[in-house]
C-alpha cells in the first residue's frame, strides 16, 4: 500500500460517542441523585429533575447500543476515489457556535462516502487519488437494509491510505 494520511485506534474512532454516552449518562445520574436526596426544593422540581434524568440515561443507553452495533459489526475496507474535499461549518451547540468539519468525498461504484476526517487528513488528501480507507458504517439495531444506501457520512475512521489507481476502477 501506499502513503498512510490518516490512522487510528478503533478506540480513537468511537472515542467522540464513548464521551458522549458517558457525560449523558453522567449528567443523568447526577439528577436522579438531586432528585432524591435534595428535600429542600419543591415537588415538582424534583420530579422534574428525575424524569429529565431518566431521560438522559435512556438516550445514553440508546447511543450506547447504536455504537456498540457499529463497533461489532466490523470494520470495512474500500477501494474509494476521491471526488472532492470541503470544509463545512456546521452549528453545534445552542449558542451560536460553529465547528469546523474536513469532509472528503469519495465513491465506489454507485456507493457515495463523506469521511469526516481531521485538519491534517484533510491537508494531506489529493482530490481524484485513489484510497484505501478502513473504517466503521454507523449502523442502528432495527435497520437491516443500511448496507443497500447509495451514500453514507462516515466518522468512525481508523485509517486512510493511498491506493494502486486500478483499484477504483
Amino acid at each position: 500500500m501506499g502513503t498512510v494520511i490518516y490512522s487510528a485506534s478503533p478506540l480513537q474512532a468511537f472515542a467522540g460517542l464513548l464521551g458522549t454516552v458517558l457525560f449523558m449518562a453522567g449528567i443523568g445520574i447526577v439528577g436522579l441523585i438531586a432528585a432524591v436526596f435534595r428535600k429542600n426544593q419543591g415537588k415538582g422540581a424534583r420530579i422534574a429533575m428525575g424524569v429529565a434524568g431518566v431521560f438522559l440515561l435512556i438516550v445514553s443507553c440508546i447511543t450506547a447500543a447504536f455504537t456498540y452495533v457499529s463497533n461489532i459489526s466490523g470494520a470495512q475496507t474500500a477501494a474509494v476515489h476521491l471526488n472532492d474535499k470541503h470544509i463545512r461549518q456546521e452549528n453545534c451547540g445552542d449558542n451560536g457556535e460553529t465547528c469546523t468539519r474536513y469532509i472528503l468525498e469519495t465513491n465506489t461504484g454507485q456507493v457515495y462516502y463523506d469521511f469526516v476526517v481531521n485538519a491534517k487528513a484533510y491537508e494531506l488528501a489529493q482530490v481524484h487519488t485513489c484510497y484505501q480507507a478502513t473504517f466503521y458504517k454507523s449502523k442502528s439495531p432495527l435497520n437491516v437494509t443500511a448496507d443497500l444506501d447509495t451514500y453514507h457520512r462516515i466518522e468512525a475512521i481508523t485509517r486512510i491510505e493511498t491506493a494502486d489507481p486500478a483499484a477504483c476502477q
